[in-house]
């Protein structure tokens, strides 16, 4: 399967480099610079790989200054040693990808709809996912990289949250996985994938 998920990935980055900076790396997260006007800084868009669609749509003609750096991250789709499939985006990918470019700001797109601020902890367990003060054990999984190396994965993720913007959005709870970003300092913040478009304008204007 991660060999099959590596060529899908390679015919993307080729049809992606024809057009912009483009690169894939050694977790097999695939990536693009997407240039605007002056000024505005970088921010990371980060993306489950199965919603690259959605996002492209989303960002066709989208006006806004500075960089996006779009990453489109396979680790939903990668298998584990132990069988158990993921139930969403994993740390250590995106954890690469904040050390190594250091952007100004984090947007992660989640199922759902509006802006997501928060997330109070939890963890995945043998029965579903749970608040972090629960008896269960969190799952420590495997997981096999499309790249063809394994990393390990516990599923236990810290509480977050960052500072309100002042837009006219749903709030909704926030992705676990945004404690990566916070953790490192940098203003992190869940965008649903609901209604896409209009979020990420309105987003855009203010930075």
């Amino acid at each position: 399967m991660a060999s099959a998920l590596l060529e899908r990935l390679s015919l993307d980055l080729e049809a992606f480099s024809e057009k912009v900076r483009a690169g894939l790396d050694e977790f097999g997260t695939l990536y693009a610079y997407l240039e605007g006007g002056r000024g505005g800084g970088t921010t990371l868009l980060h993306a489950p790989y199965e919603e690259a669609l959605p996002v492209l749509w989303a960002l066709n003609g989208l006006a806004f200054r500075g960089r996006i750096l779009l990453a489109l991250d396979p680790s939903p789709l990668s298998p584990t040693q132990e069988g158990l499939p993921l139930t969403g985006p994993t740390r250590a990918p995106l954890e690469h990808l904040l050390k190594r470019l250091a952007p100004d700001r984090l947007l992660l797109l989640f199922p759902g709809e509006g802006l997501g601020l928060a997330f109070p902890g939890g963890k995945e367990t043998a029965s579903g996912w749970r608040p972090l003060g629960a008896e269960e054990a969190p799952l420590v999984l495997h997981v096999e990289a499309p790249t063809g190396f394994t990393y390990r994965e516990v599923r236990s993720y810290e509480p977050w949250e960052s500072p309100p913007l002042p837009l006219d959005l749903p709030q909704a709870p926030g992705p676990y996985w945004g404690e990566v970003g916070r953790k490192q300092g940098i203003p992190t913040y869940g965008v649903g994938l609901v209604n896409l478009r209009p979020s990420l304008e309105a987003l855009f204007r203010l930075w």
